[in-house]
């Protein structure tokens, strides 16, 4: 019995030895295994992480770089230019002469359906303002007329005196405008197609002065007033 069993551990003794053997190795074959494992985690996860370590950072180099490059390519501002000194304003005109500027000049004709009228029958002038009147005899009926100016409120006296001269032989010859003292300015007895111009100045003070034809019996319809002011 003790030779069988000193045999038998004789016999184990070889495999006990092969055991270790194959552990061992499959012990380093899986410490390499998981190395090698370990190791390629880890660079992978380094390759994963270096791709957005360079997407961070380059833009920012390419921007700075292209800052730079436009900076460079920008060519300065121009200065401003000097501002040109405005050019002083023209002196006003000198005023014209008030006796030329206060001419008054107007024309006057027989007007309304009759003829019997006058077309201007109010009119406004300044005191002791020149005035240049015309008057024109375009009436279509063969009728000779004329125009005076009057003193304020003698209008009816004029025109009276006036009809007063259709009984006077020398009536037409002086046409028919009265010897008084109330008439201020006149035309002459004008014919058909014919005119006249007269100048004079207003009167100097102001009011409301009567014009009319003293030709007997027209100064009823054509007359007109002339205002001073």
């Amino acid at each position: 019995m003790a030779a069988t069993t000193h045999s038998s551990d004789n016999t184990s003794s070889p495999w006990s030895l092969l055991n270790l053997l194959i552990g061992g190795a499959l012990a380093l074959f899986a410490i390499y295994w998981g190395g090698g494992i370990l190791i390629g985690s880890v660079f992978q996860s380094i390759e994963s992480r270096s791709p957005v370590e360079t997407e961070e950072v380059a833009p920012a180099d390419v921007v700075a770089a292209n800052t730079v490059e436009k900076s460079a390519e920008a060519p300065a501002a121009p200065a401003p230019a000097p501002e040109a000194p405005q050019a002083a304003a023209p002196a006003a005109p000198a005023a014209a002469p008030a006796q030329a500027a206060d001419v008054l000049e107007i024309t006057i004709k027989p007007g309304g359906a009759s003829g019997l009228e006058y077309d201007t029958k109010t009119m406004t002038v300044k005191a002791g303002q020149k005035v240049k009147l015309t008057f024109e005899n375009q009436h279509a009926v063969p009728q000779p007329h004329n125009w005076v100016l009057c003193k304020p409120g003698t209008k009816d006296k004029v025109l009276m005196a006036a009809m007063a001269l259709a009984a006077d032989p020398q009536g037409m010859a002086k046409g028919f405008i009265p010897e008084s003292e109330d008439i201020l300015q006149h035309t002459n007895l004008i014919q058909p197609t014919q005119s006249e111009t007269i100048e004079f100045a207003a009167p100097a003070d102001p009011g409301e002065y009567p014009y009319l034809c003293t030709f007997p019996g027209h100064g009823v319809l054509m007359n007109g007033i002339m205002t001073v002011q």
